[in-house]
């Protein structure tokens, strides 16, 4: 009789451990946001209205993450948007980047950041994007309904 009780025990939890073993831990996780290097985007000369890279354009519309520079214009706190550079030449103290070598930031509703010197990480969705003032080109890339990863 004991010898039975023990072999039903066993089957039980055996039969537990096996329903078990299929069966996900939870949730799966998201699937992680890529991230691209600026230098791709500014590694071929820039022509208005030219036909882009490839490499760029499978961008367009994607979930990215990349890491540059800040140029926040005038402001240094409570900052919406600001301009994201490769490199700190083209930020502060040099000249103007080229327009295929900065994204123009645009933080997601409500949210704002400080200035800083240090690199930052970017996640934000790219558009891809000849945007015109009249006769004047403002922009190529655009990362909006972005945040900032590490500041």
């Amino acid at each position: 009789m004991r010898i039975i009780y023990v072999m039903k025990r066993f089957a039980f939890v055996l039969l537990a451990a096996l329903a078990a073993c299929g069966r996900p831990e939870g949730p799966a996780a998201p699937p992680e946001t890529p991230t691209v290097d600026m230098n791709v985007f500014g590694s071929f000369e820039y022509q208005e209205r030219m036909t882009l890279p490839e490499e760029v354009l499978k961008w367009n519309g994607k979930r990215v993450k990349t890491v540059g520079f800040m140029n926040p214009g005038r402001q240094i706190r409570d900052i919406e948007e600001f301009e994201l550079v490769k490199d700190r030449a083209s930020c502060c103290f040099g000249r103007r980047p080229l327009l295929n070598h900065f994204f123009q930031v645009k933080l997601n509703g409500g949210e704002k950041t400080h200035y800083t010197s240090d690199p930052v990480t970017i996640e934000g969705t790219l558009k891809i994007d000849e945007r015109w003032d009249g006769d004047w080109l403002l922009g190529l890339y655009w990362l909006d309904d972005a945040k900032v990863i590490n500041p």
